[in-house]
């Protein structure tokens, strides 16, 4: 049952966890089914290269709460090894949205921001992936039906993600809408609006352009790279697996956020006073 699908909070120990949120709306086509198969083997990589043995990973999904579905968050709790394909496979793809080129990413991002407990967070990354823009803000009743937040009063959408940020690393994946294409040309129509709407709240070089699903964990794992100061490692080792206009589309969708390396000395405030620790020159190496 929806209710079931969205625990009023989660939790991890994990010093690196990794969030992932996939829009399941209709105008996401078969996205969403496609990537649900690629997403279970993820965990591989993200232990042994990038995020370290201890990871753990959430799993959840986005519809839209302006348009009366059943589904419009879904949460699953952090998982590792053989659980984590259970976890994804408790998500419903509903298929639905409401036409506006809106879903309710901030109504995730104020969960995420408020309910998800992780005390030894070092690096925490939490990754969007959709085609659409949030709504303005959340109001009170939405946040409190679906989400298990309290407000006092309307929450900017600006603000939602500002607290995100001081949480954790926060990407989009970005599929271009219906049947919009990305060409080597400037982005155009629905597309580029929802782009520009993305940039505003994380920032061009935390977004990656997306042509295929079917690259979606390749680029999570360039994200991660970024993250890790492991880009050149990266690069080695997807040119080694797969062909090369499969990579060409990986590293299209990644050259903002490849453009410049993670710098040594960002941090990330966490919650209740905790830091994130900065990486050191050999680790970026």
């Amino acid at each position: 049952k929806a209710k079931d699908l969205v625990p009023k909070s989660i939790s991890t120990k994990s010093k690196n966890p990794v969030i992932v949120r996939i829009d399941q709306t209709g105008s996401m086509g078969a996205w969403p089914a496609t990537m649900f198969s690629k997403l279970p083997y993820l965990e591989h990589e993200a232990k042994t290269e990038y995020m370290g043995e201890d990871v753990e990973i959430s799993w959840g999904a986005i519809g839209d709460a302006h348009n009366d579905e059943t589904y419009p968050l879904q949460i699953r709790p952090f998982a590792k090894g053989t659980k984590l394909a259970e976890r994804l496979k408790e998500l419903v793809i509903e298929g639905m949205g409401g036409g506006t080129t809106q879903e309710s990413y901030e109504l995730c991002a104020l969960y995420d921001a408020r309910n998800v407990e992780m005390p030894n967070a070092i690096r925490p990354l939490l990754i969007f992936v959709g085609d659409e823009s949030p709504y303005n803000y959340v109001d009170p009743s939405q946040a409190e039906d679906l989400a298990h937040v309290k407000l006092a009063q309307k929450m900017k959408t600006s603000d939602i993600f500002e607290e995100l940020k001081q949480k954790f690393s926060v990407y989009f994946v970005q599929k271009p809408y219906s049947s919009e294409r990305l060409s080597d040309g400037p982005l155009t129509g629905t597309t580029k609006k929802v782009h520009e709407d993305w940039v505003a709240l994380v920032g061009e070089d935390h977004i990656a352009l997306l042509a295929d699903p079917n690259r979606v964990v390749d680029v999570i794992f360039g994200i991660m790279a970024r993250e890790a100061g492991k880009v050149k490692y990266f690069m080695k080792e997807i040119e080694d697996r797969q062909k090369p206009d499969q990579v060409k589309t990986v590293y299209t969708a990644l050259k903002t956020v490849h453009a410049l390396p993670k710098a040594v000395d960002s941090k990330h405030r966490l919650g209740d006073g905790h830091s994130v620790t900065r990486r050191s020159k050999k680790e970026e190496e």
